[in-house]
């Protein structure tokens, strides 16, 4: 009887040493012990405690979406190697595209975009018009495509009246065959050159109520004053701020000005620096898709 409860018990051991084996050798191939029935509860334990120590260390991470190659971008800037930030920027923008690190990358591209296209010292792009007897600004910047806010731009004008234009003036002009996408949805106007991506406008305040997507066009550009439109041809246009009327004429684009008692409220509202620059980019004719 002795004998029996001794090979009972070496035979016990046995098991549980092959049970032990066994976990280690499972640990090796997948990373995980399997608990003996005895380690269940210690084990379990441990395991929450683990778990919990893993989701901390991930919120308190830095590795949101896009994050990395985002510091990257601004820190191949501040070394001056633009196009390499650029193709970052674009990683980012493409791949994450609803992150927070693709809105931030979005909107350093667009103002690499714009230093970039509202250079005068860069001619790509533009070209180079000689006034000619009779000609005056409207005519030009008619039949070249642009707006007066460019023409000056780029030719460096001082004044903006055609009295002063002289026949031999060089006159520098980029036509201008943007279109733009406003999401009602996400509260952004942007700026396509075709399908090349130029500047993404937050939308400050949106009176727009449609439910359907709908495909106008800039009907005209003015300048607004004291409750007063001025055409571009008008002397006090340049210095006035500016409204996009739309070929939908219940709808504008315009600055966000809260106490407007004008007829020009319905539509979007952007900052006041961002109508501004605008002008420089659209011009009447341009497509405009609006989409909830």
């Amino acid at each position: 009887m002795p004998v029996i409860l001794v090979i009972k018990s070496i035979a016990g051991a046995i098991v549980l040493m092959a049970v032990g084996a066994t976990a280690y050798v499972v640990k090796d191939f997948t990373g995980a012990i399997i608990q003996t029935p005895g380690d269940a509860g210690k084990g379990n334990k441990d395991r929450e405690l683990a778990l919990k120590a893993k989701a901390d260390q991930i919120e308190l991470s830095d590795n949101a979406p896009g994050e990395k190659a985002l510091l990257k971008a601004q820190r191949l800037i501040a070394q001056g190697a633009i196009l390499e930030a650029e193709e970052k920027l674009k990683y980012v923008s493409s791949y994450y595209p609803t992150a927070k690190a693709a809105t931030r990358a979005r909107k350093i591209l667009g103002e690499i975009n714009l230093d970039r296209l509202l250079d005068p010292n860069i001619k790509d792009g533009k070209t180079e018009v000689i006034v000619e007897r009779g000609d005056n600004y409207s005519q030009i910047i008619s039949k070249h495509k642009t707006t007066m806010d460019s023409l000056v731009h780029f030719s460096r004008l001082k004044r903006a009246d055609s009295a002063s234009l002289q026949p031999g003036d060089k006159l520098t002009i980029m036509p201008l065959e943007m279109r733009v996408v406003i999401s009602v949805r996400r509260k952004t106007l942007t700026v396509y050159n075709g399908d090349t991506y130029v500047k993404e406008y937050p939308i400050l305040k949106s009176t727009y109520k449609g439910t359907d997507a709908m495909e106008l066009s800039i009907s005209s550009i003015r300048g607004i004053e004291g409750g007063k439109s001025f055409p571009s041809h008008s002397s006090r246009y340049l210095a006035a701020d500016k409204i996009f009327n739309l070929s939908d004429k219940s709808l504008v684009i315009r600055s966000d000005v809260e106490d407007a008692e004008d007829d020009f409220s319905v539509g979007f509202s952007l900052a006041s620096a961002d109508i501004a620059e605008l002008p420089l980019l659209l011009r009447p004719g341009n497509e405009v898709i609006i989409k909830r």
